[in-house]
């Protein structure tokens, strides 16, 4: 849980990093964002890495607001004949890159991109854990002196934990500094991203779609509900505090991701229902491109076909009911007595079972 927190600090210096090496959109610009946040979530993990639990997590949120409160307020200075400025001007500018002359510029070209660079990660991510580094650092979290006992540094893995959490939370501070157009050190304070990390917890920490699953409750419920109902804002702004609460009872002690894995994967896996579902959903994405449809109806559309797809798995996956289960002392009145039933007494009584 420590590594969200350290990762907590880096979508700054990744939007930072983007601003001063794409200032025009160079595409290696979003590689310099990874690169330095990654730095950034190793030079944290050093020092925390020597405290364990709970107090590594406040020392990792302690580095945070030295950050915020000190850090990306000094004005530019040089450190060994370097010039740096942060947010020299208060705030810092960015653009969309440019992909090899394909420059993107609007608000809908750069969320697609977002998304495709999720999905880039998030699979990535899935690859790793499936990988021989991925299963070793599974058994480094079930038990770390098994994991030293097999030879394994403790220090080198957790510092690449951390490290590869900042470099994804640098590429996300990016992406949203992108949206943005120009982003402040306050949109990056602890406390702004402290709903996040909730959520992030409440979806669980070690499943690969905590960050889909993030994005969808904080910029779906939380937005929609105002609009559609003004006076219900205050609610939505608690949303995720009661989640918290949900997960602190133990109605959610795997996280939210894992039941929904359990629930609604066999139906992706079905071979009549899972294609069908992808090709309603395609149907209302043309539609949507086509302005047949606006965003509230493709939305409400995909709600209702997923709904409609999990009820109807459910029917086709429904055992046939059995006849019931007579008692033995029954057998030869409530139902026809048959040979069989004269061997299986004979056993039970030779048996004494």
């Amino acid at each position: 849980g420590a590594a969200p927190m350290a990762a907590a600090t880096a979508p700054d210096f990744g939007a930072v990093a983007y601003s001063l090496r794409g200032p025009v959109g160079l595409w290696w610009a979003l590689l310099a964002a990874l690169a330095i946040a990654g730095v950034v979530g190793a030079v944290v993990a050093i020092p925390a890495l020597r405290l364990s639990g709970v107090y590594m997590a406040l020392a990792t949120a302690a580095f945070a607001v030295v950050l915020d409160r000190w850090i990306f307020t000094l004005p530019s200075f040089e450190l060994l004949g370097v010039r740096f400025a942060l947010f020299d001007q208060g705030s810092v500018s960015l653009v969309g890159p440019d992909l090899f002359g394909w420059k993107l510029n609007t608000t809908a070209e750069i969320t697609v991109f977002a998304a495709v660079c999720l999905a880039v990660a998030g699979l990535g991510i899935a690859l790793l854990r499936r990988s021989r580094f991925g299963r070793r650092l599974i058994a480094l979290r079930d038990s770390e002196a098994a994991y030293a006992t097999l030879g394994g540094s403790l220090l080198a893995a957790r510092v690449l934990v951390f490290a590869l959490s900042a470099a994804i939370a640098g590429l996300g501070g990016a992406l949203y500094g992108m949206q943005l157009q120009a982003v402040a050190p306050d949109q990056f304070n602890l406390v702004a991203g402290l709903p996040i990390f909730l959520i992030v917890t409440i979806a669980g920490l070690g499943a690969v779609g905590a960050g889909l699953f993030t994005g969808l409750v904080f910029a779906g419920p939380l937005n929609v509900i105002p609009v559609l109902w003004p006076g219900l804002q205050n609610l939505a702004q608690v949303l995720p505090s009661l989640g918290g609460i949900a997960f602190g009872g133990g109605v959610l002690r795997e996280g939210a991701i894992g039941p929904m894995r359990k629930d609604w994967f066999p139906m992706l896996r079905d071979r009549i229902v899972g294609p069908a579902l992808i090709l309603v959903l395609l149907a209302l994405w043309a539609l949507r491109l086509l302005d047949t449809i606006d965003g509230w109806m493709f939305t409400a559309g995909a709600v209702v076909a997923a709904i409609a797809a999990r009820l109807w798995h459910r029917a086709r996956t429904r055992p046939e009911p059995g006849p019931a289960e007579v008692p033995v002392e029954w057998w030869g009145i409530k139902r026809p007595w048959n040979s069989k039933d004269g061997e299986v007494l004979d056993r039970a009584v030779a048996t004494g079972s």
